[in-house]
């Protein structure tokens, strides 16, 4: 089998086109037996001399999140030729608010910074709805969680494909500060889930109780103001790349995942995978979509005292929640690598082109 994978070139989806495009492309590769490709978005719907020649020799065409606009014209054409396509996504579009960026693109239509196969002022009709319509073209979809695919499969075949790691991307590290601790959040939290978690107020009441605590933003810069943290207790990131994430990631003592309302509901494990092969104990939601890693973390309710008393007990007890973090939460996490489980991901590729 030959796959290829359309992706955009926006600098904001690079961290989810690694973990949904990249990595797949790596691990099938290294099968020996099939193929993949990686194709940008631009290139697949100006028909270029590239895309011509990866999409004609492809099996399968997976297009990253953006079905809409000259993209559907762009699958019509292909299968036309008879290619079987499907659209891959992570992001619960039908839960978004309008203190996320990305609904006044979905749902209002208006252009997102960095989509450069696009040159519209408003995009009409909004994207959600021509989504909507490209399901009803492809031949099935992937998504990372239960969640997804309960919600959209009256629009198509939908299947889950969880989040894999490509445990090459995490060399082990010394995460030691001197006397400090280093306690940040997934890469998928956004401000509101951390304010409506309660987590925000706890971590405000933390630092203050223990100054030698920094808090690694990672992000979410521009909430900095907002937080009533010392600026000294707080250790500033921009990732912009993947690569960079994974070296901020890296250095944490804890990890945090708060989980507060549908749309986090929705989204997959991965941040909690790459706390656990990093050997970074962690602190999550108490939300049963997580059933599966209920051993290899803490699990808390989402209030301020539940939070502070948790990331509490955990600096306290660091070295005991360390040793931990190093046996099964490891273990499980090297369990998850991409190329141990690539088969998996081919037998669903499979499925879907045999109807």
């Amino acid at each position: 089998m030959i796959v290829t994978y359309i992706h955009s070139n926006r600098p904001a989806d690079q961290i989810r086109i690694q973990v949904r495009c990249r990595n797949l492309v790596d691990a099938i590769n290294r099968t020996g037996i099939h193929r993949a490709n990686l194709l940008d978005m631009a290139s697949f719907v100006q028909n270029t001399a590239q895309a011509q020649k990866v999409c004609g020799a492809s099996d399968l065409l997976v297009i990253y999140r953006y079905l809409y606009g000259s993209v559907l014209t762009a699958v019509q054409y292909w299968k036309a030729r008879d290619k079987k396509v499907i659209v891959d996504f992570d992001q619960a579009f039908n839960y978004l608010t309008e203190s996320q960026p990305a609904y006044f693109f979905w749902f209002m239509g208006k252009p997102l910074d960095g989509l450069d196969f696009e040159n519209a002022v408003i995009i009409d009709p909004p994207p959600i709805e021509q989504f909507k319509w490209g399901l009803a073209m492809v031949d099935g979809a992937t998504v990372s969680s239960v969640r997804l695919v309960d919600d959209w499969s009256r629009f198509t075949n939908v299947h889950r494909v969880v989040d894999y790691i490509n445990t090459y991307h995490y060399p082990t590290l010394d995460q030691t500060h001197g006397s400090e601790i280093w306690v940040g959040l997934g890469s998928r939290v956004e401000y509101d889930c951390f304010e409506r978690s309660g987590l925000l107020a706890a971590m405000e009441s933390v630092c203050r109780k223990c100054p030698r605590v920094k808090f690694v933003l990672s992000g979410m810069e521009d909430a900095s103001t907002a937080m009533d943290i010392n600026s000294e207790q707080l250790k500033i990131y921009s990732p912009s790349s993947f690569e960079d994430w994974v070296g901020v990631s890296l250095c944490l003592d804890i990890g945090l995942m708060p989980v507060s309302d549908e749309y986090d509901l929705c989204l997959g494990s991965y941040d909690l995978l790459a706390f656990m092969i990093s050997k970074i104990p962690w602190i999550a939601s108490e939300e049963t979509h997580f059933h599966n890693l209920s051993q290899y973390g803490q699990w808390v309710p989402n209030t301020p005292a539940a939070w502070e008393n948790a990331i509490l007990n955990t600096i306290e007890q660091l070295h005991v929640h360390r040793k931990k973090a190093v046996g099964e939460p490891f273990l499980f996490a090297l369990n998850q690598d991409i190329s141990v489980n690539i088969s998996r991901i081919l037998k669903v590729y499979d499925s879907i082109s045999s109807h």
